[in-house]
């Protein structure tokens, strides 16, 4: 801060310490006894005293009145059915293959059956031949050509649980 602005700054205080004490001072004793109210004006040395009414809370507004809450009914869950004799439930990955068709890797099914992949998640199905031809990563069961797990599952959902059936 410069020389010029140190002394705005000290003459801004000095004017505010003495204005404001004077202005104090000059209207504490104006003589006027009234005092307005949210009714009007009212005498401070007068009988009648404001109308005042005291307070009554209302209902609490999400109380619904006396009536006993009615308890919720039965919920019903959906649950899966078991899986049956060709069908398990599993866990499917993805990876790059290089061989012909629609190929995919468990082996929880028999090689060379036709599976029927369907993602628990969302519904989508897809199949592929198991072919037994790539190694199952730790953590999934079935490994299925990428272009086949994009149809069922997004890439970085991976791994995700499927149904499988034969």
């Amino acid at each position: 801060m410069n020389a010029t602005e140190r002394r705005r700054v000290a003459l801004a205080s000095i004017v505010t310490l003495v204005a404001l004490p004077t202005l104090w001072v000059i209207n504490r004793d104006t003589g006027d006894d009234t005092i307005v109210a949210v009714g009007g004006e009212q005498e401070v040395g007068s009988d009648t005293a404001p109308p005042t009414t005291p307070y009554e809370p209302g209902l609490p507004a999400f109380v619904g009145g006396d009536d006993e809450p009615v308890l919720p009914g039965v919920v019903d869950v959906a649950v899966p059915p078991p899986p049956n004799a060709n069908e398990v439930a599993a866990r499917a990955a993805f990876a790059r293959y290089n061989a012909a068709g629609r190929p995919c890797t468990t082996l929880l099914a028999p090689d060379g059956v036709l599976l029927t992949i369907r993602n628990v998640d969302n519904g989508q199905t897809t199949t592929c031949t198991n072919t037994l031809g790539k190694a199952i990563p730790p953590g999934a069961d079935v490994v299925m050509d990428t272009a086949i797990y994009t149809e069922i599952a997004n890439l970085a959902d991976a791994p995700v649980p499927v149904r499988m059936s034969w």
